[in-house]
């Protein structure tokens, strides 16, 4: 015979109660219901995990010893009950998610932060592109959602913020030394025709 999770549970309250009785208020049950259960354990373990001394009951040497692995057992079994919930309300167990190398640092850590406090049973699992990559990330079903300047077609997404962008040169490059150009002026000269699309402009979210 087997022992239950019940009669973990029971046996833990038990030594946390201080006794039979207290246990048995605690868990809402008969003091007979809460003896039978640890006479059941017993029989099916094969040695005694309590012994009566007075009015108390005294945990033996075998009864240390299984105690701190009935604890392990019942939260092991707390998590798994609660890991099952959490994917019966909806929730993915992993979810990729690729942003572009330009959104700022410091808001998706915060981000990734307090979604590890409120779901920690989800695994994130990250990856950094740049240009294109958080579209091709999409369009290649490598990514469930993305963080990148553009929400390629079939997808929707939401704007998050603006990151400005700001051209720079070293003093002695020949830029300085034509009249001023426009953002896509620069992009031609310097053969950086990609810049076109990701000049100044919103972050977004898609998926």
């Amino acid at each position: 015979m087997q022992v239950t999770l019940e009669q973990w549970h029971t046996f833990i309250t038990v030594v946390d109660s201080q006794g039979y009785a207290q246990a048995a208020e605690a868990l809402r049950k008969s003091q007979s219901s809460i003896s039978y259960a640890i006479n059941r354990l017993e029989q099916s373990l094969g040695v005694a995990v309590f012994r009566i001394e007075g009015r108390r009951a005294q945990l033996t040497e075998a009864g240390e010893a299984l105690l701190r692995h009935a604890r392990d057992l019942t939260e092991h079994a707390h998590r798994i009950e609660k890991l099952a919930k959490h994917f019966a309300q909806g929730w993915e167990a992993e979810i990729h998610l690729t942003i572009d190398s330009i959104f700022p640092e410091d808001l998706i850590l915060q981000a990734l932060n307090r979604f590890a406090e409120e779901q920690p049973q989800t695994r994130i699992v990250l990856a950094e592109s740049v240009l294109s990559g958080t579209e091709e990330a999409l369009l290649r079903r490598e990514a469930d959602l993305v963080i990148g300047g553009r929400v390629p077609p079939g997808f929707t997404g939401e704007a998050l913020t603006t990151i400005e962008f700001i051209a720079v040169a070293h003093p002695q490059h020949t830029l300085h030394q034509l009249p001023p150009l426009s953002h896509w002026k620069i992009c031609v000269s310097t053969g950086n025709w990609s810049c076109g699309t990701q000049g100044a402009g919103s972050s977004m979210l898609a998926g």
